[in-house]
């Protein structure tokens, strides 16, 4: 329960209040952010407080907020965290910083519902998992925006190429996942992307900079944490030291970059950057340069938001619990002017006292959230900046405010792709034998409880084929076979890829555990080579067509196979060769859902009679698509679902119509059809071929 504190003059017992000031309760909130900038962060909450208690004199009503600060990197903080999660004491948690730090708070407040209100945590994957739940609040839209303003911000800078350099960790994922699909959108040419795990890497990475010459460059360098930018800056000046002369890309940096702790330490070069701000039309910007003498860091401008919003959430009265004031909070939508100061705040609170709902809005802009799920703001203002001589400065504003080349937090994920492989409708057929049969090899390459959707999609993709003909002596299927009687599976004996989806366990024949094989297993097994540890394998021969199902996770470089295993993509196009001299196939189709598959489709181009779909090109990560609440895992892949589908619901379907479905329908990626030429035209040819 609160803390009830009187202020008054005198007291009358049977109203409880009579002094002009009224009754003020006061409600205790946690503060959660890194110690490194709890001094920007504690002004800036003495300044929303004091507005907040200036904004409320003269009201009958009352609220004040009573902060705890809590450093996120403390040894103790997840102790910390579950401890007033569970406290009623506490009414909310604001923070922390970190993408990273959020993920496991949020997890904590799961089970109390603790509303936890996010001024910067950007993750998109953050952003996407907890999407639909009522208790955490975003104030500033996921990196797949940011990535976007970044790139839109070198097309207007009349760059042609590209080049990302991330973390890789949970922030740099953001930009890893959605910066090729993105640059492909936007007509960019993605040169390359190296994701750094250590300040070794990073250093090693930016060595290999200087070889990308000119002005049609622009690197875009996300760090995570601003110890890179400075390992950055340092690496560069020993190669300004080595070569004077030295051409280095044009660099955009992201929001972490901007950041008090690297004002007058970055010193080897003019760096320039997007952040999440204030919006410029609130004044906030130019009170805060007047009373600090410097411009807001990054995030600090949210943080001010979080505390008007949770202060305004606390004075509706009638609310069931801190969530649901907030819903109705960004939710209401009566005709109001108001901002941020104290005098205007006055009448906001009166009024919200009083029963209205206004049209709220704080120092970043407008507060509506998301109709679907209420996860997070839809639109975020950045500031593009530049560090020059130790000093910040904002050159321009960047909103995204729904215009054609802006995205919200989660519209980006129903984003439907402009771009589209381009056939010749026309193009001479290639001839093929009579078909005398049809085979199959389904492999999901995810070991582990958290990977689910890729044994799930296998057995999907099994259960597809069994619909359409085969028999279990033509499929050879290799999974884990680990997921029905997990510990984790909350329905023993059942997989699904839809949470309101069939068991696609049902009746399945697995033929190999994934840790019992390897590729080279795998192609013994597909060269028909039977062996006592290999019994199973396919019998196909020169007039038959073969269709491979592969998913599971991948990098730029190659495919796993399993926890600890890797396959490239010269490992499988010496694989697929063999097989072809070998006479062991009419037609092959590979269908791959893996981050970065289009490596191996780029690898076995040039090989007769095979065809590569892939979930995404080379530069790309796929995506998942279906999410089980209950378990808080991914059922499915979204290339997959729609691949499936589509066969499901039109067997006789030709390639270039199934491959334009892919396209248009898999978010996040670009689905990549690759090898036609040496193919067929794809007009003519169907999946009617792979099907019984």
């Amino acid at each position: 329960m609160p803390v009830i504190a009187f202020c008054m003059l005198s007291c009358n017992k049977e109203k409880g209040i009579t002094s002009a000031d009224g009754v003020a309760t006061v409600y205790k909130v946690a503060v959660v952010m890194p110690a490194s900038r709890q001094d920007n962060w504690e002004r800036m909450a003495q300044w929303a407080l004091d507005n907040i208690e200036q904004a409320q004199k003269g009201l009958s009503r009352r609220v004040e907020l009573e902060l705890e600060w809590k450093d996120e990197n403390a040894a103790d903080v997840q102790d910390y965290l579950s401890r007033v999660a569970a406290d009623d004491g506490y009414v909310a948690i604001i923070g922390p910083y970190s993408s990273a730090k959020a993920y496991e708070a949020a997890e904590i407040c799961r089970d109390s519902e603790k509303p936890l209100i996010l001024p910067i945590a950007t993750s998109t994957e953050f952003q996407r998992v907890f999407a639909g739940e009522d208790y955490v609040w975003n104030l500033a839209q996921s990196d797949i925006t940011q990535c976007e303003v970044m790139l839109t911000q070198a097309v207007l800078s009349e760059c042609r190429e590209v080049f990302l350099l991330t973390s890789a960790d949970d922030y740099g994922r953001s930009f890893t996942d959605w910066f090729a699909y993105q640059a492909v959108e936007l007509g960019l040419s993605v040169k390359g992307m190296v994701e750094y795990a250590s300040e070794t890497e990073l250093r090693e990475a930016v060595r290999q900079m200087p070889g990308m010459p000119g002005s049609s460059w622009m690197l875009l360098f996300a760090p995570s944490k601003e110890e890179d930018a400075l390992a950055f800056d340092e690496e560069y000046g020993k190669l300004l030291e080595e070569n004077e002369r030295l051409q280095f890309p044009v660099t955009l940096c992201s929001d972490v970059v901007n950041s008090p702790l690297l004002a007058g330490k970055l010193k080897n070069r003019m760096y320039e950057g997007i952040a999440p701000c204030a919006n410029p039309t609130s004044g906030f910007v130019s009170a805060y340069r007047t009373r600090f003498g410097e411009e807001p860091g990054n995030g600090e401008a949210q943080l001010f938001d979080a505390f008007l919003l949770v202060a305004y959430a606390l004075s509706i009265p009638d609310a069931e619990g801190l969530n649901d004031a907030i819903l109705k909070a960004v939710d209401g939508r009566d005709s109001w002017n108001s901002s941020w100061l104290p005098a205007d705040m006055h009448d906001t609170f009166a009024a919200l006292q009083a029963g209205g709902l206004p049209d709220l809005a704080g120092v970043t802009g407008d507060w509506t959230f998301d109709g679907r799920n209420h996860s997070g703001v839809l639109n975020t203002i950045y500031s593009h900046w530049i560090l020059r001589n130790g000093t910040y400065t904002t050159i321009e504003y960047l909103s995204t405010d729904g215009g054609s080349r802006t995205t919200s937090t989660l519209q980006a994920w129903d984003a439907q792709t402009d771009y589209f492989q381009q056939f010749e409708q026309n193009a001479e057929d290639i001839r093929y034998g009579a078909l005398e049969g049809n085979w199959a090899v389904v492999i999901g390459t995810s070991d582990t409880w958290a990977n689910y959707r890729h044994q799930a999609d296998a057995l999907a993709m099994y259960q597809l084929l069994k619909r359409h003909g085969y028999d279990d002596d033509h499929i050879i299927l290799i999974i884990e076979d680990n997921l029905a009687y997990d510990p984790h599976n909350l329905y023993p004996g059942v997989v699904k890829v839809r949470p309101d989806g069939e068991n696609v366990y049902q009746n399945v024949q697995v033929d190999y555990k994934l840790s019992d094989v390897n590729l080279d297993d795998l192609e013994q097994i597909m060269l028909g080579n039977a062996t006592v540890r290999l019994p199973e394998t396919l019998h196909s021969g020169a007039n038959d067509n073969v269709i491979v199902f592969w998913c599971g996770h991948g990098n730029r470089n190659s495919l796993a196979w399993g926890s600890y295993g890797r396959v490239s993509g010269n490992q499988v196009r010496e694989m697929v060769q063999n097989l072809k001299d070998q006479g062991k196939f009419r037609k092959m189709l590979f269908a791959m859902d893996a981050c970065y598959s289009g490596m191996i489709g780029e690898a076995c181009t040039g090989i007769p009679g095979t065809l590569f779909i892939t979930a995404a090109n080379a530069y790309e990560s796929s995506k998942a698509d279906m999410m089980d609440p209950e378990m808080g895992i991914w059922l499915s892949n979204g290339f997959t679902r729609i691949f499936q589908e589509t066969i499901d619901e039109t067997p006789n379907i030709s390639i270039h119509d199934l491959y334009y479905q892919l396209a248009r329908h898999t978010t996040g990626s670009h689905a990549t059809v690759y090898n036609v030429e040496q193919y067929g035209n794809v007009y003519k040819n169907t999946m009617q071929e792979y099907l019984k």
